[in-house]
């Protein structure tokens, strides 16, 4: 038997083309199907992530503060605790030590400002000696009694002097600043330098190689190495300047101590700028040959436009006296040492805060006689004295 296909070439061909339109049709039914459920998948984890979440911050607030809701099941919260300060970890505690080091109080400073403000009898005809002395560290306060006398015994010249020279005396703190393998400029350690006093000048003692002083002996964290590599090959790279670094500090350890001698005091802006740099014309040949890798950074000293050393804005800057601070009352006269006639009174001083901290490192007190004491230099010379007998006050 013979079959004939009456349906043309035509026809076949779209028969072809419906079939294939059919599978794709129904193939992307079942991806959007597909799709559809995930969809609904992600939306449900989403969900439950958010309502997780939400759980967990409200346990945080419950156990921290108790602020969240239903706490009642989570116990005392921390921040309720009795001397919850003491239930710190140790490693909370020494991220603070940095902290309470830079506040931590040098009160042996109020003797070097004493040895400034008081008049010796020697630079001076006048004399001032302190009978009884108290602090109020919190109210950056000192009190004490005295006694003054000039040489010719005559009036309240003695109190006059000390409270023009107490007024016209300022402090100077700062870092000494050495020059890093960057070529920038960082302060030295200042447990590294000890300060000295020789022809009028402040020279800082610095003992390089020491332990502690040198940037080979800081040690970065893993962190710190982490931030500065942002690739496979930078670690790689980092991990090679650490071990550099290792040599370079075990090298540092034995290499000898050396003692650099850097000078704290300047004439004017242009001595200092070239103390600095290194054409310092006074270190040639001495023992300040090291110009232009040390100098001393200064936080008061002030200058004017033509680079002379300005007193009157570095009192301003740095008085030692906070605004009002100095206080005189009850003055008279009475007997001191071997019966000598002698005038009594009391002083408050209430003195900037800055004297007395910590973080002000090398501090300079500075008189209008240009005395000064620093740090490495306090001294209690014979400043005190008993209290005048038989006083007779009036008010000043």
């Amino acid at each position: 038997m013979y079959e004939i296909s009456l349906v043309p070439d035509v026809k076949s061909e779209l028969l072809k083309k419906q079939k294939l339109r059919n599978l794709i049709f129904f193939i992307c039914l079942i991806v959007a199907a597909s799709c559809g459920g995930l969809i609904l998948l992600l939306l449900g984890f989403i969900g439950t992530q958010s309502l997780e979440i939400a759980a967990q911050e409200n346990e945080i607030n419950c156990r921290a503060d108790g602020s969240g809701v239903g706490c009642g099941s989570y116990g005392t919260p921390v921040l309720k605790y009795p001397n919850v300060n003491e239930l710190l970890t140790i490693q909370s505690q020494m991220k603070n030590v940095g902290v309470l080091n830079n506040n931590k109080i040098k009160f042996s400073r109020v003797f070097g400002l004493l040895d400034v403000i008081l008049p010796d009898g020697v630079k001076s005809e006048d004399t001032v000696l302190v009978s009884e002395l108290n602090g109020d560290i919190s109210q950056n306060l000192i009190t004490f009694d005295a006694i003054g006398y000039a040489r010719n015994n005559i009036g309240y010249h003695a109190l006059e002097s000390f409270k023009k020279s107490t007024k016209l005396t300022y402090f100077d703190y700062g870092s000494y600043m050495r020059l890093n393998e960057d070529g920038e400029y960082e302060p030295i350690p200042s447990y590294c330098i000890t300060e000295y006093i020789e022809n009028g000048y402040i020279y800082g003692r610095y003992l390089r190689y020491s332990p502690g002083c040198e940037n080979d002996m800081i040690v970065k964290s893993n962190d710190d190495n982490k931030e500065q590599d942002d690739s496979d090959e930078d670690n790689d790279e980092a991990e090679n300047n650490d071990d550099d670094d290792a040599e370079k500090k075990q090298e540092t350890q034995q290499k000898k101590i050396e003692e650099v001698i850097i000078r704290r005091t300047y004439k004017n802006a242009g001595d200092r700028e070239e103390y600095k740099n290194g054409n310092d014309s006074m270190a040639e040949g001495n023992k300040e040959g090291n110009t232009g890798k040390y100098y001393f950074e200064s936080q008061c000293l002030q200058y004017d436009d033509s680079g002379n050393f300005d007193e009157e804005a570095t009192i301003s800057e740095c008085s030692i006296l906070s605004e009002d601070g100095l206080f005189v009352a009850n003055s008279g006269w009475g007997k001191g040492p071997e019966d000598k006639m002698v005038l009594s009174f009391s002083v408050n001083l209430t003195l900037d805060p800055r004297l007395f901290l910590s973080s002000s490192k090398h501090m300079q007190i500075i008189g209008p006689s240009r005395q000064n004491v620093t740090d490495s230099y306090i001294q209690v010379r014979d400043m005190f004295a008993e209290k005048a007998r038989d006083v007779q006050r009036e008010e000043s």
